[in-house]
């Protein structure tokens, strides 16, 4: 299921910024952000922090360590000791990172997190680095359970309203698929049952088509989402 949603973007074009704003709603949730430290207006570090508000210096000027991303020096370990904070998890709560780049990606103890977060039945919301090349960003770019969110200072407030909506989306489809009753063959076409009247939902060759609004807005919705699921795990056969 396209449950996974990864916010992408240029340094600066506020993917953390988006994040923060996204899971500070009333969301059941287990993650952690990742905040500039600064003194005397200068950026000098990075502190991680928990959705138990605990603090972990990620990387600062001021230590030494064997692992330095520009002229910052990364605390590997306070990282990991971090991890099993937020290793810990229901199926109702939402999944957060900030983010998966490469002073995080450092850690192996991290990216087996992150497999973890994404192989779950939870959902995932994590910002990517689009300017660090590592084998592992590459291999979560061919996952077929995410879709990947590009951002820029100019389209970010758009963007942020696109991704919340489509959080409430991807936990409607996944209700729908617990409902098997709510799906019905039609010729080549799937029949959903949706909370708002029944939608017609067909597969054309390359990606599940709907005729809601959402879908006709974005190229993806509940509904679409849901189809798959239920083909793919056997429920029909288009």
């Amino acid at each position: 299921m396209r449950k996974n949603v990864f916010i992408t973007g240029l340094p600066r074009s506020g993917k953390s910024t988006l994040l923060k704003k996204l899971v500070s709603g009333p969301w059941p949730k287990v993650g952690f952000v990742t905040s500039e430290i600064r003194q005397a207006g200068e950026r000098v570090g990075f502190e991680m922090e928990t959705h138990l508000g605990n603090h972990f210096i990620l990387a600062h000027v001021d230590i030494k360590t064997p692992r330095q991303v520009s002229r910052y020096f990364v605390d590997v370990q306070a990282l990991e000791l971090m991890i099993p904070q937020v290793s810990v998890f229901r199926a109702s709560q939402l999944l957060y990172i900030d983010e998966i780049g490469q002073m995080q990606l450092f850690s192996p103890s991290f990216c087996e997190l992150v497999s973890r977060f994404l192989d779950s039945g939870n959902t995932l919301l994590a910002t990517l680095s689009c300017v660090y090349q590592h084998d592992f960003i590459e291999s979560l770019k061919r996952r077929d359970d995410i879709i990947l969110v590009e951002i820029t200072p100019e389209n970010r407030e758009k963007q942020g309203i696109f991704v919340a909506e489509f959080l409430r989306k991807i936990e409607k489809a996944k209700r729908y698929v617990s409902e098997p009753h709510r799906f019905a063959k039609r010729g080549w076409q799937i029949e959903l049952q949706s909370e708002h009247g029944f939608r017609r939902i067909y597969f054309d060759g390359q990606v599940w088509v709907c005729n809601c609004g959402f879908y006709a807005q974005h190229g993806i919705c509940s509904h679409t989402i849901a189809t798959q699921e239920y083909c793919q795990s056997g429920g029909g056969q288009i």
